[in-house]
């Protein structure tokens, strides 16, 4: 085995160490999507979607609709407009963290009232951060 020194990035992932904590962002990542949406220039957004926004599920041949893909397509450069502003956020893995993995679902059997199908979700900590 080699040392390879500190470890910087990893699969995608930017890592800084500090006293703090650990910090795993995807910086390079979202400004490579903000670039390659020609949206480097662009006003950042406070928020990643407007308020009371609905997107319609499609069931129509591709493109007959074009007013549905355009306001899709508004909300998706929205998200990136949202993202051009807080690049760099990501997760804060303290150091006076235990860092154990946790995880946590919930289900319910037919609760969905119009079509009886069951829900679930799940969240899973690594320490106190959320991870997935």
């Amino acid at each position: 085995m080699k040392d390879l020194g500190v470890l910087k990035y990893f699969l995608g992932v930017e890592v800084a160490c500090s006293r703090v904590g650990l910090f795993l962002s995807r910086r390079k990542y979202a400004l490579d999507i903000i670039s390659e949406a020609g949206l480097m220039g662009a006003r950042p957004m406070s928020f990643s979607m407007e308020q009371n926004h609905r997107l319609d599920s499609s069931t129509s041949p591709l493109l007959c609709d074009v007013e549905r893909f355009r306001r899709s397509l508004e909300a998706a450069l929205r998200v990136v407009k949202y993202l051009k502003g807080c690049p760099g956020q990501g997760i804060l893995l303290g150091s006076d963290s235990d860092l154990h993995l946790t995880g946590w679902c919930d289900s319910d059997w037919a609760s969905c009232p119009l079509t009886r199908r069951s829900v679930s979700g799940w969240i899973v900590f690594l320490g106190s951060s959320p991870v997935s």
